[in-house]
């Protein structure tokens, strides 16, 4: 199959598009939006001015701001400006703000009521009034005078705001506040006429001035529901003054919620009564809203490499874009990711980055259940899994996704994760994924939920430097040794990880530096190749010597003709450790030798040529007579493994074999450490009996691995030295155990009872 549902885009984004339009007209969107609309650091601050305007609010503030101007014998007139929560009000005030500032009209007074730095009705209604004071008596001076003090002291001994206010005038009564700030009310106002004299001698001062007032209350929504009806009715009462405006900025929504709450009977005519003219802020285009991600992305994160550039867009559009429909949104995004990405930069996939966060921040249930599953997300389908259509592989995941949000989160799932797709992949797909540290494969999965590498992987600056010092012999060894000496939590070394992940980015070293690297690998193989880095278990498979073929399949298969692959590896072969050498010659040999079980290799997918055989043979069989001289064949971990290659490379002869054997019957050391040679494991799974669910687990058993008419040694006099040295006092304990172990295990083989 191919990837053919990872290389469309949204017809309404860029209509008409072949691939090669979409990688050129997404590079270069990208790039520019690399330096367009950022700081350089993110906050939910509003904007100051036009030239900060992400979202195309201006013209709606200047023509607000128009407005302002133009009115004419205001008389508390108020404007209102409605946005829901996140929507970039205060940013359109700020913009508002400016452009009357810039029409410099020297008749208008602008102030702001910070309404939200007080707590309590009785708090807002004395900052208030101060406020007002302020800004008329530092503008209109002697005409004024104490007159607001005054009308305050009134309002505030009047009694208690929590009923609904009529309009504070000459002709009508009024709704004073609370009795309980009269003592502070008495000493911050000093005591005057009568509240209806105050107040038309304050309207008359107004009304002759050539001048209007502004009062901008921002943050409505950051008020309690009875504080933000308290200001209403401030509004409604105090405010209402000649030449005095007010720019009120709320959720509108909230606010009827709250007043029908409150006063059932008044319904939306209480909001109509205080609010003359009432303004939508326009929503953003979803295009600037993409557009200002897209300029966080790539400014924070860096822009994605143009081969990923297709699915990276693919996943903006379907998991990011529609959870992110706000400037709050966008903000709040900015911020995650500029935390969020520094910890893991260069070790995941920027596209399933933005998603994962996207979900973190406004689909957390979603976020927590792939957190919890990895074992249901990562990888390809298996044999349990089940059909890639079936909406039920989505139940476990989806269990905290509101329902009418469940065809976006299926299809997010889909997105990140290519097991839940309605196709199938093969294993050679994981590859493919590993090498762009996506998030559906589990050596890298938990990096992306724990802000810090999984010991399961190398950062991509590691793989980067291993990658470009391939031909390093020295940093190339140096770098192996020390993985084999670190331990993970899995009890394995590093050794597997650094193999695994050379494997996957083969392809990136270049041809010219395969066989310094395999050079380098092949000599320290033998050093490296540790026990507990074998798989293990009922399951086990892979080991180094498995993971080498792995890694030079990766980086010779498709890149170089056989001619080419024989060279590489004569010249890499030439200081290849023992071991890894007589694995690699028999693997060599193999590919050539007709079995009934299986068809012969073609020449193109055999390791050499078939004409390199008898070199690479002589060369393994010197190392191995060159080991047995020197004693260091005995003690090697593979001991018994090489013993049975050395017949086969000699044509099936065994005779230089058993005589290197033969030698050793009288050493006791020796017959210990052929024993343990000899001592192996096996796991078996029990079917359980009639009325048993039999076992859940494989269980391990000791077995010999020797026949009695073996051609390396002579088995029954190998028998009879070791029944022998059991008693011999040059033995330790422990291998006096081991001798033991392996006779027992060598007779349930006679007996047939470990097959």
């Amino acid at each position: 199959m191919d990837a053919a549902s990872d290389s469309q885009l949204h017809s309404e984004d860029c209509p008409e598009l072949g691939e090669s339009d979409i990688l050129g007209w997404s590079l270069h969107r990208l790039n520019i939006l690399g330096g367009f609309l950022l700081r350089t650091y993110f906050n939910d601050s509003p904007i100051e001015n036009s030239e900060d305007d992400e979202y195309g609010i201006t013209p709606f503030a200047d023509a607000l701001a128009k407005s302002i101007l133009n009115l004419e014998e205001p008389i508390g007139t108020t404007i209102a400006l409605n946005g829901p929560w996140g929507s970039g009000k205060s940013s359109a005030v700020n913009l508002i703000r400016s452009a009357l500032s810039n029409a410099n009209d020297p008749r208008l007074v602008i102030t702001e009521f910070k309404c939200w730095w007080y707590r309590g009705e009785e708090a807002l209604a004395l900052a208030f009034l101060q406020n007002l004071n302020a800004v008329l008596g530092s503008t209109l001076k002697d005409k004024v005078k104490d007159l607001v003090p005054r009308l305050g002291r009134g309002v505030l001994q009047a009694g208690p705001i929590i009923g609904p206010a009529i309009a504070l005038t000459p002709a009508g009564p009024f709704a004073g506040f609370i009795g309980g700030a009269f003592d502070f009310a008495k000493r911050f106002f000093p005591e005057g006429d009568t509240l209806e004299a105050i107040f038309q001698k304050l309207a008359e001062v107004l009304a002759e001035q050539d001048r209007r007032f502004l009062v901008v209350i921002d943050d409505l929504d950051r008020l309690s529901p009875d504080e933000a009806l308290a200001v209403f009715r401030l509004v409604k009462s105090v405010g209402r003054l000649p030449n005095v405006m007010y720019l009120v900025v709320f959720d509108r929504q909230l606010a009827e919620k709250a007043v029908s709450e409150r006063y059932p009977s008044e319904g939306p005519h209480f909001l109509e009564k205080i609010i003359q003219a009432g303004f939508e802020l326009p929503a953003p285009l979803p295009t600037d809203l993409n557009n200002a991600v897209l300029a966080s992305i790539s400014e924070i994160c860096g822009s994605p490499n143009e081969d990923q550039i297709v699915r990276f867009m693919n996943v903006f559009y379907d998991v990011v874009a529609p959870y992110i429909t706000s400037p709050r949104h966008v903000s709040r995004f900015q911020n995650a990711i500029s935390v969020t990405w520094p910890a893991i930069a260069g070790d995941i996939n920027s596209a399933d980055f933005a998603a994962l966060e996207t979900l973190r921040l406004y689909e957390p249930g979603l976020f927590s259940a792939i957190k919890s599953n990895k074992h249901l997300v990562c990888g390809t389908q298996g044999q349990g899994d089940v059909n890639g259509n079936d909406q039920s592989r989505f139940d476990v995941l989806l269990r905290e996704v509101p329902e009418d949000r469940h065809e976006l989160a299926a299809t997010a799932l889909q997105r990140l994760f290519p097991r839940l797709e309605e196709m199938g992949y093969t294993g050679e797909w994981v590859s493919e994924w590993s090498s762009e540290r996506r998030v559906c494969v589990e050596a890298h999965f938990d990096t992306y939920f724990r802000l810090s590498l999984s010991d399961e992987v190398l950062s991509a600056t590691q793989i980067d430097e291993l990658i470009e010092k391939a031909e390093d012999r020295q940093f190339m060894q140096s770098a192996f040794r020390e993985a084999s000496k670190v331990e993970r939590r899995t009890g394995q070394s590093m050794v597997p990880v650094y193999l695994d992940e050379l494997t996957t980015n083969g392809k990136r070293v270049e041809k010219a530096k395969v066989e310094p690297l395999l050079g380098a690998l092949f000599e320290i193989h033998d050093e490296i190749d540790q026990k507990k880095d074998a798989e293990s278990g009922f399951m086990a498979m892979a080991n180094t010597s498995l993971r080498y073929h792995w890694l030079i399949r990766r980086l010779t298969r498709d890149r170089f003709t056989i001619q080419e692959r024989t060279q590489v590896y004569l010249e890499a072969t030439k200081s290849a450790a023992l071991g890894w050498l007589v694995d690699f010659v028999s693997s060599a040999r193999e590919d050539y030798q007709e079995r009934e079980d299986r068809q012969l290799t073609r020449e193109e997918d055999c390791l050499t040529t078939e004409a390199a055989l008898p070199e690479l043979t002589d060369r393994a069989l010197n190392a191995i007579r060159s080991a047995a001289v020197k004693g260091t064949l005995l003690g090697h971990q593979d001991l018994l493994y090489i013993l049975h290659r050395w017949v086969d490379f000699m044509d099936n002869d065994s005779s230089e074999v058993r005589a290197w054997t033969d030698e050793l019957l009288a050493n006791p050391k020796a017959l210990v450490a052929l024993a343990q040679a000899m001592t192996g494991q096996s796991w078996s799974m029990g079917m359980g009996g009639f009325g048993s669910m039999g076992d859940r687990v494989a269980k391990r058993s000791v077995t010999a691995q020797i026949r009695d008419d073996t051609d390396i040694i002579d088995a029954a006099a190998f028998r009879e030295a070791l029944e022998t040295v059991q008693d011999n006092d040059a033995l330790t304990d422990e291998e006096r155990e081991s001798v033991r172990v392996f006779l027992e295990a060598w007779d349930r083989k006679r007996r047939g009872e470990d097959d």
